[in-house]
């Protein structure tokens, strides 16, 4: 045998191996991010200051890194997507309120993102008012949806008449009253929104349930971390009659599922995009689940809860 013919004897084997590799002679190594240097990250976060997705963004990052408010959950979304920063934090479900729709469905909408990451932060809602104001002075309540809603029983009784006005955020709510300078208006809020914007706290504490809490997520454009952790969250979108079969799937798989949130796939009647999220399951689990399945799957990482 010449050089040459030893040449391409050698790139044949070669070439063997590659083939090997790629059509599952062996397992591709899992997608496992190095920990996230928390000094260094730029999060972006539905503001102003003082909303409890700040409060979310210290707890996952440990009160390092750099923290930016945005108008809505949509433009702070928007601004990881374009590398204005490197995560985002963003509400999904809370006890009271349930699934937060419009956070969920802009999850669904950026396919460049992953999780990340989950917050867990138990919610206390504040009627926060100007100093001196007293309750038979409120006429208006300003909050987000989630603060309405959580708050809507102790409105109901303590403030009948005052009219409800929604806002972008509940520190958003509390930001107006103090520029407004007007005793008549109040805002469902964090306590902590009384020290950022000179108010008192009126009335603490006025959800409907001592157990309150929301969950976040944390999300950024790397690639989704298959290692073991904490939690898997994937998207699958399909009709509904299929639902009971991957459910079954997930219990077969031994994997618990924590939740799931529907949002309609906006094609036909009946078919959806759901969100879920298991504990207990691994990425080779998940990769089980979605053979032979009529739903379109798209994952979305594994990751730590804190």
């Amino acid at each position: 045998m010449n050089m040459k013919e030893k040449i391409q004897a050698v790139s044949a084997v070669l070439l063997l191996c590659l083939c090997v590799g790629a059509c599952g002679g062996q397992e591709a190594p899992a997608v496992q991010h190095d920990p996230v240097d928390h000094s260094s990250a730029r999060v972006s976060y539905l503001g102003p200051e003082g909303t409890y997705t700040q409060e979310a963004c210290g707890k996952f990052f440990e009160g390092q890194g750099t923290y930016i408010p945005y108008k809505t959950v949509g433009e702070a979304v928007q601004a990881l997507a374009d590398g204005e920063s490197g995560y985002a934090v963003i509400p999904q479900e809370n006890t009271i309120g349930g699934a937060v729709i419009d956070y969920v469905d802009t999850l669904i909408a950026q396919t460049g993102v992953s999780v990340a990451g989950e917050v867990e932060l138990p919610i206390e809602q504040n009627l926060l008012v100007l100093p001196g104001t007293l309750l038979a002075d409120i006429k208006t309540v300003y909050s987000h949806k989630q603060g309405i809603a959580q708050g809507k029983e102790w409105l109901e009784q303590n403030l009948p008449g005052a009219e409800v006005i929604e806002v972008s955020s509940t520190a958003e709510g509390a930001r107006m009253v103090s520029e407004g300078g007007d005793r008549s208006c109040a805002a469902i809020a964090a306590a902590a929104c009384a020290d950022v914007y000179g108010l008192e706290v009126l009335a603490p504490g006025i959800q409907m349930n001592d157990r309150n809490k929301t969950r976040f997520y944390v999300l950024s454009r790397d690639e989704a971390s298959t290692a073991a952790s904490d939690r898997i969250a994937f998207i699958a979108s399909g009709p509904a009659e299929e639902l009971p079969a991957l459910l079954s799937g997930i219990k077969a798989r031994k994997m618990t599922l924590i939740t799931i949130h529907d949002r309609p796939l906006k094609t036909v009647l009946g078919e959806y995009n759901y969100v879920i999220e298991c504990s207990g399951g691994s990425y080779e689990s998940y990769k089980k689940l979605t053979e032979n399945s009529r739903f379109v799957f798209r994952y979305l990482g594994s990751f730590p809860v804190r």
